[in-house]
């Protein structure tokens, strides 16, 4: 049997929209041209989204924009943090919590089963979706995962706890 090379060449591009991990299998050139054509691609998005090769993009919300989703049940605001942060700190009201360990398998499980842990209706693919963490990191991690699973409707919340808690005076 014949063993085929196979290089591993990691490029993450990173700017204000998007990032890309490429693999390439023993062509650079590929490499550089898939560089040259997300660079195109990047420098025409707003700064209020992430763009995805799926087509798909990631709102960016704000504090106004969150303080209004208590009033608005048919969206769902979703806090990634680990429940004991949520002890220590408090969590921002109409929120539930599912931890980014197992967003993506609380997304993807049935819609009784979902219904059951946490009191709300599972989202539909094109319900408004809207995530937070503490400083929002993990919460642009769960955006991703949800548009992995085909949601189409999501959302992070860039300053996350932290910037909820200065606003509304919490502790952080």
């Amino acid at each position: 049997m014949a063993k085929i090379p196979i290089r591993y060449l990691p490029t993450v591009l990173r700017t204000t929209t998007c990032s890309l991990r490429h693999l390439s299998i023993g062509n650079p050139d590929k490499l550089a041209v898939a560089k040259s054509t997300i660079l195109q691609n990047t420098f025409t998005a707003t700064t209020t989204q992430r763009l995805y090769s799926s087509g798909s993009s990631i709102g960016i919300v704000d504090y106004a924009a969150v303080k209004k989703l208590v009033n608005e049940p048919n969206k769902l605001l979703i806090d990634v943090r680990e429940p004991k942060e949520l002890q220590e700190t408090g969590q921002i009201p109409s929120s539930i919590n599912i931890p980014l360990g197992i967003v993506s398998q609380e997304l993807a499980a049935n819609d009784q089963v979902f219904k059951s842990k946490y009191a709300r209706d599972k989202p539909q693919p094109d319900t408004e979706i809207v995530f937070h963490c503490k400083a929002g990191i993990r919460s642009l991690k769960a955006a991703e995962a949800a548009v992995a699973l085909g949601f189409k409707n999501v959302k992070s919340y860039e300053g996350s706890w932290l910037d909820w808690a200065e606003h509304e005076g919490l502790p952080k």
